[in-house]
């Protein structure tokens, strides 16, 4: 028996063997422990909660190696260690790519004398050419000034999923205009 988890010889045997309840009965022992752990590394509850999920399911997922484990507590950690770095790690991706903490001003107004037809053009064609839910989640933060948690909530998914559709979405747009105003410049310099 393993005394810091409680974890039976019998339900590893059942867990290796394929058995749901004895993988729930699994899940119900190690859940806190696993939380608690995965929160030493990742500070938002939506980034934890993707974290521990990934977690069980690699339990799952390797249930057969677990009889070869020495020392439960320690295997089921590193996962836990090695899920929230990975999550660090791709969060860090985008950090460095993100441009939320930047003021941006998408409005574009009728009247303003700086931002041409043109450009408005390219800008709507560029919005309309996003992916469905990409497009949506984009207009929602930038053009109804909407915060991140709230399309969230709105739309039951992560904050950080809300995060990389923006930045995906500014990507092509900027895309879109980089490639329309350098196919112009082009067109120009060659006559």
């Amino acid at each position: 028996m393993n005394r810091a988890l409680l974890i039976s010889e019998q339900l590893l045997l059942d867990l290796n063997e394929g058995d749901r309840r004895a993988f729930r009965m699994f899940y119900d022992v190690t859940y806190p422990l696993v939380c608690q752990y995965v929160r030493l590394f990742i500070a938002q509850p939506d980034d934890c909660k993707d974290v521990v999920s990934e977690v069980f399911y690699l339990v799952w997922k390797n249930r057969e190696t677990m009889l070869t484990v020495r020392d439960i507590n320690s295997w089921l950690f590193t996962i836990c260690r090695n899920e929230a770095f990975k999550m660090l790690k791709n969060k860090a991706k985008f950090k460095v790519e993100s441009i939320d903490d930047m003021p941006v001003e998408l409005e574009i107004a009728e009247d303003e004398d700086y931002i041409d037809d043109e450009m408005r053009e390219i800008y709507r064609n560029a919005v309309n050419g996003l992916p469905p839910r990409c497009k949506m989640i984009f207009l929602l933060a930038k053009e109804e000034n909407m915060k991140y948690k709230k399309i969230a909530e709105l739309l039951n998914i992560t904050e950080g999923t809300v995060t990389q559709q923006v930045n995906i979405a500014i990507k092509k747009i900027t895309e879109t205009v980089r490639k329309r105003y350098n196919d112009g410049r082009d067109k120009n310099t060659k006559r």
